[in-house]
C-alpha cells in the first residue's frame, strides 16, 4: 500500500475537522466525552491512502511540561486504522511529524517545545523496535508510571530552555496521579 502525508499543524479547517471526526467515529477511536473539534486542533500529520485519498492514520501532539525534564515537549500520539496497521506506517508518520514540528518551531521567535516525548503503548512496536535509540532519533529514557517505555526526541540544533518551575504536588501520590504530564505546572515568566 502507498500513502501520502499531509501536514495540517495549525491549519485545521472545518472540512478537515469533519473528515477527522468521520475517521475517528468509523474506527471507534473517540473516547466517551471526547470533543472531536478540540482533538482535531492537536493533529499534526494526516496519512492518506494513495488509492482513494481517505484518512488512514493521524498523529497528534499536546505541548506540556515534562516534570522530570522541566522542559516543554510535545506529547505524541498516533492512531492508525485497523486495516492499515502493521504496514510499516509508524516510522514514516513519526518522521513526517518530527519534520513538521521542527520546522514550525524554527519559524517561531522562541520555540513552543524543544522536542517530542512518547509513551509506547503498543506491545507490537515495543517488541519490533527494542533498540535504545531508534532510527527516528527517539531515545529510551525509562518507564512511565504505567510501566510503559518512554522515548524522547529533541529537535536538532535546539537549546534547552530555562527550567520550568514545577509547583509542588500535595503528597507523593500527587506526582504520580494521572501520568507524566499530570503534575501541576507553572511557567517561569519570560
Amino acid at each position: 500500500m502507498a500513502y501520502q502525508y499531509q501536514s495540517v499543524w495549525k491549519k485545521t479547517t472545518p472540512e478537515l475537522i469533519t473528515e477527522l471526526t468521520d475517521f475517528w467515529v468509523r474506527e471507534n477511536a473517540l473516547p466517551k466525552g471526547a470533543q472531536p473539534a478540540r482533538r482535531a486542533e492537536q493533529v499534526v500529520m494526516v496519512m492518506r491512502d494513495d488509492a482513494d485519498g481517505s484518512i488512514v492514520a493521524v498523529s497528534s501532539v499536546i505541548a506540556r511540561v515534562v516534570p522530570r525534564l522541566r522542559q516543554v515537549l510535545y506529547y505524541y500520539r498516533t492512531f492508525c486504522a485497523e486495516k492499515h496497521r502493521r504496514n510499516n506506517t509508524s516510522i514514516p508518520i513519526m518522521q513526517a511529524t518530527q519534520t513538521a514540528l521542527r520546522d514550525y518551531n524554527l519559524s517561531l521567535p522562541k520555540p513552543e517545545a524543544i522536542g517530542i516525548i512518547v509513551e509506547i503503548e503498543s506491545a507490537y512496536i515495543n517488541q519490533r523496535y527494542p533498540e535504545a535509540i531508534w532510527e527516528t532519533g527517539f531515545s529510551f529514557i525509562g518507564y512511565s508510571p504505567r510501566g510503559l517505555p518512554v522515548r524522547v526526541f529533541y529537535f536538532q540544533g535546539f537549546k534547552l530552555q530555562p527550567p520550568v518551575r514545577i509547583a509542588r504536588a500535595q503528597g507523593a501520590a500527587g506526582n504520580r496521579a494521572g501520568g507524566a504530564g499530570a503534575t501541576r505546572q507553572r511557567r517561569r515568566p519570560n
